[in-house]
Parts: C-alpha cells; sequence; structure tokens
C-alpha cells in the first residue's frame, strides 16, 4: 500500500511539474506575440469591446471605481466645504 501511495504522490508531482512547464511556455509565447505585435499593456481596449464586450465593461467599471474611491474622500471633503465657504463670502453670507 506504501508503494502504491508513492507512487501516486510521484505522479502528482510529475503532472504538476509538467502543467507548470507548459504555462511557462504558453506565457513565454505570449510574450514573444506581444512584442511581435506591438502590444503594450493597456492597449486592445477596442479589441477587447468588439470581442469580449463584458469583459471591457467590468475593466472600465474597475478602473472608475479604482480612480473615484482611492482612498482619499477626506480631500473631496475639504474641498467641497472651502468652496462653499468661498462661495458664502463671495455673496456676503459668512
Amino acid at each position: 500500500m506504501d508503494n502504491e501511495t508513492e507512487d501516486n504522490a510521484r505522479n502528482a508531482v510529475e503532472e504538476g511539474k509538467t502543467a507548470i512547464e507548459q504555462a511557462t511556455n504558453l506565457l513565454n509565447m505570449m510574450s514573444a506575440l506581444r512584442g511581435k505585435l506591438n502590444i503594450q499593456d493597456g492597449a486592445g481596449q477596442r479589441y477587447l469591446e468588439k470581442i469580449k464586450p463584458d469583459m471591457a465593461q467590468l475593466k472600465e467599471a474597475e478602473t472608475e471605481i479604482l480612480s473615484n474611491y482611492s482612498g482619499k474622500p477626506a480631500t473631496k471633503q475639504k474641498k467641497r466645504r472651502n468652496n462653499m465657504m468661498s462661495a458664502l463670502h463671495r455673496h456676503g453670507r459668512a
């Protein structure tokens, strides 16, 4: 029984190694294709919109969320308060 479990474990390890090798080969092929096609990071948004519009919308929503909620709400509130106070001062009500 020990020999069977050891053999199964070795087989699993070998399968894992081959899967990792295949993944690294695919990544290398993708980087080579990106180099040939002159694709840089951020390029291909229009292509994404044509091929996978849902994915393009998700990417746009993600960037919008990250830009709007980047952890700086206090500065927006402070800026708004300063604008309101300056408007009140302009009209002579403060």
